[in-house]
């Protein structure tokens, strides 16, 4: 079938490291073509998942792209806008039909205005949590709401992750009711389901109890609140332990506290792992301690491994995780709480497994589904 009588879905993400919103995209990407579309991803040339795509044609990998936006490097921006509009034209020459879809915040604000400059009529965005939120100055958050306002008047659909998003979004944009559809963020659910446990496994023959949470080191994952409330626990029971998967810029601040406490014997720091299944098998407990969130697909992977959760509540964590149903959730900030909520689940087996063994419906995470729903949407869009 020539290409001017399809429909091309085109996917503009700054870059792919290893994130919950990546790995939708790149789902959305590999799958949606299997419901008829033409998929093509446009990102930066750097980022962990880069090698997964790196020798596919339809994948544009531009040097432009920075995930950093910097009023120092304003011409650098102008020079990242023009070539995606450039490189939206050569697609829209190609194809009968291009439609948008756009992830992350700098993405979300500068693709879609590429796009509407490139002439393409239909533009989606999915959130996967606002850059503005309640910890910022007021000033800060104006910056931040702004564009993201102004860029909804060019926005034909919004895909919401979580019911919070859509909350906000109610308040603060125009029409949004017109233009929202949730559609849940997919992981890899039947490589999770398979290893998920049959029997109460929770205590380890050396009777460590094990907490873990995936995360980047950024301000907004908010890690020193975890580590606060895990050194609290663990003076009162030295069987903790601590595991984090992830990397970023606040490193050296953890790793102080962590030396400074004298806890390297029992946080370990894992660094980005392409599969974290085997890692989190491992665990007894998940944590978060995130000040701004959608709703993080970890979540999602954590209660397929049938772990209780300790989190803020945070986003869209609460869409999942239901106060002493599955997990415990907390006021944002109130590490002290969370302490107490790991202890309380370190010692009480009873109602660690009434946690552990909820019956999740989780239906709506799963891959199969996120891509039918997207292809539905693409389709209505035609």
């Amino acid at each position: 079938m020539n290409s001017q009588h399809k429909t091309a879905v085109v996917y503009i993400i700054t870059k792919l490291e290893l994130g919950g919103a990546q790995k939708v995209c790149l789902a959305l990407f590999n799958d949606v073509q299997n419901h008829g579309f033409q998929t093509h991803l446009i990102t930066s040339t750097e980022g962990e998942l880069v090698s997964q795509v790196k020798n596919n044609p339809q994948a544009h990998l531009l040097t432009s792209m920075k995930r950093e936006v910097s009023i120092f490097g304003f011409m650098h921006e102008i020079k990242n806008f023009f070539a995606l509009i450039k490189q939206l034209k050569a697609l829209k020459k190609e194809y009968a039909q291009v439609i948008v879809h756009t992830h992350s915040t700098k993405a979300g604000i500068v693709g879609r205005w590429a796009a509407w400059f490139a002439g393409i009529k239909t533009i989606i965005h999915t959130v996967h949590g606002f850059a503005f939120h309640n910890f910022q100055s007021w000033f800060t958050w104006i910056i931040f709401y702004i564009p993201e306002f102004f860029t909804s008047l060019i926005t034909t659909k919004f895909v919401f992750v979580s019911n919070a998003d859509t909350v906000t979004a109610s308040r603060l944009m125009p029409k949004i009711s017109q233009k929202k559809v949730l559609i849940r963020a997919a992981i890899d659910d039947h490589h999770f389901s398979a290893l998920a446990p049959h029997v109460y496994h929770k205590k380890e023959a050396n009777h460590t109890f094990i907490i873990g949470t995936i995360s980047c080191f950024k301000p907004q994952k908010n890690l020193i609140d975890l580590l606060k409330a895990f050194e609290h626990a663990y003076r009162q029971n030295p069987h903790l332990r601590l595991e984090i998967i992830g990397d970023g810029q606040q490193r050296p601040a953890l790793e102080e506290f962590i030396a400074y406490h004298n806890l390297q014997n029992v946080v370990v720091l894992h660094g980005w792992q392409l599969d974290v299944a085997p890692l989190m098998k491992r665990w007894q407990l998940f944590a978060l301690t995130s000040l701004w969130e959608g709703l993080p697909c970890a979540l999602i992977e954590a209660r397929l491994l049938k772990l209780p959760i300790v989190s803020y509540n945070t986003g869209g964590i609460s869409d999942i995780i239901h106060h002493g149903i599955n997990g415990f959730l907390y006021p944002q900030k109130n590490w002290q709480k969370l302490s107490a909520g790991i202890l309380m689940l370190s010692h009480d087996e009873a109602l660690y497994a009434q946690l552990a063994y909820y019956p999740d419906n989780l239906h709506a995470f799963t891959r199969l589904q996120m891509i039918k729903k997207h292809a539905e949407l693409y389709e209505q869009l035609q």
